[in-house]
Formats: structure tokens, sequence, C-alpha cells
């Protein structure tokens, strides 16, 4: 793993005893990162604020098993702003966070592909 990957499978890897274990929650990792983002992307554009805190909310707590730890923390401290400030404060830091989330997908498509 290059040192800027934003996947970091450590945590995962506590949980997981076997490979085809690692496998599984790997692969629910990528199913939901990719349905969370969807579900964000159309409630920001709705103005549909539960929407986009709910997904926030499951992205928040997949994210510190899976992602670097910087990553991991962005996206917590963007679930804490989405319950305290408006869309409209919260939809610029996701839209900026965007790259780095897909980036973080296609890593772990690759890691399944190699798993």
């Amino acid at each position: 793993m290059s040192t800027n990957s934003l996947l970091d499978l450590t945590r995962a890897k506590e949980f997981a005893f076997e490979a085809d274990q690692l496998r599984e929650l790997v692969v629910t990792f990528e199913q939901s990162l990719a349905q969370e983002m969807a579900i964000i992307q159309a409630g920001l554009a709705s103005g549909d604020a539960l929407k986009v805190e709910h997904s926030l909310h499951a992205l928040k707590g997949f994210m510190p098993l899976f992602a670097a730890e910087s990553l991991a923390q962005a996206m917590t401290d963007l679930y804490q702003t989405s319950r305290e400030k408006p869309l409209d404060v919260t939809g610029p830091i996701f839209t900026a966070l965007v790259p780095s989330l897909d980036a973080l997908l296609v890593e772990v498509r690759a890691c399944l592909s190699a798993l």
C-alpha cells in the first residue's frame, strides 16, 4: 500500500479472521460507499437534509474500518457538521471530499480484484 493510499484495511483485518471474511467486509463497504455517496448527492440536489445526515452517519460508521485516518476523521467531522449546520454548509464540504471518496472507491475495487 502506498503512503498516499486512502484505503487502510488494518482495522477491518481485526474483525476478519479469514481472507473470505475480509473480502466480504470489503464487498459490503464498496456497496455502501457507492450507495451512500449517491444518496448524499441526491439529497443535496433535492435539499433533503435528513437523507444527507443519515447517509453521512452510515459512512461515518464504516470509514474507520476501511479508510486512512485523515479521511475517516473528515467524514466524522462532516457528519457532525450535518447535524449542526444547514445543507448550504454541509454540501460544499461533501463536494470537496468527493474526489477522495471516488479515489477510495477505486482503491476498494482494485483491492477486491486482488483478494
